[in-house]
C-alpha cells in the first residue's frame, strides 16, 4: 500500500478491526475519521497506532480545500450500516452524498476506496451476487440503503 491510510467510522466495531489488522501489518500512517461523541467510544482506540483522528466533517472540508495530505487508499466504513433506517434524507446526506464525495475524490487523486457493501444492494438475488461492474445498473435494490450504495457503485471508483 502506497501513501496514508483513510479509515471512516475507525472507532467503530469494524473501523477499530481492520486499524488493529492494519497496524499488525505495520502501518500505522493512519488518518482516523469519526465522531467519538459523549459515551465510551474512544476507548475502543486504545492501543491502536495511528497518525490523527478527524471528524467525518473536518475530512470532508480537508478534501474540498485540497488541504489533505496525500492518501493512498480510502477504507470506507462510514456510511450507516442499518438497512432498516427509512429517513431518506439522512441516508441522501451520510450514505450517498458523503460516500460520493469520498469516491469522487478517490478517482481524481488515483487513491484506492474499499467500502463496505450491503445485500441489499443485490435486490432479491434473482441477478445473483456479483460484484461485476457490468450486473450492477440491472440490480433492483430492497430498500434506499441499497439504492444509494448501487449509484455509488455505478461511479467506477478503483477498488
Amino acid at each position: 500500500m502506497n501513501g496514508r491510510i483513510a479509515v471512516t467510522r475507525a472507532a467503530g466495531f469494524i473501523g477499530r478491526n481492520v486499524v488493529e489488522e492494519l497496524n499488525r501489518r505495520g502501518h500505522e500512517d493512519i488518518l482516523l475519521v469519526d465522531v467519538l461523541g459523549a459515551d465510551n467510544k474512544w476507548k475502543h482506540l486504545l492501543g491502536l497506532r495511528y497518525e490523527d483522528l478527524v471528524s467525518p466533517a473536518h475530512f470532508l472540508d480537508l478534501i474540498q480545500s485540497g488541504r489533505l495530505e496525500p492518501v493512498g487508499r480510502v477504507i470506507h466504513l462510514g456510511a450507516s450500516s442499518a438497512t432498516t433506517e427509512c429517513d431518506a434524507d439522512f441516508l441522501l446526506e451520510n450514505n450517498y452524498r458523503y460516500t460520493r464525495q469520498l469516491c469522487e475524490w478517490c478517482i481524481r487523486t488515483g487513491a484506492r476506496f474499499v467500502y463496505a457493501s450491503s445485500a441489499a444492494t443485490y435486490g432479491d438475488g434473482e441477478l445473483g451476487y456479483s460484484d461485476d461492474d457490468a450486473i450492477t445498473p440491472h440490480l433492483k435494490p430492497l430498500n434506499m440503503y441499497g439504492v444509494f450504495e448501487a449509484h455509488v457503485r455505478s461511479l467506477g471508483a478503483p477498488t
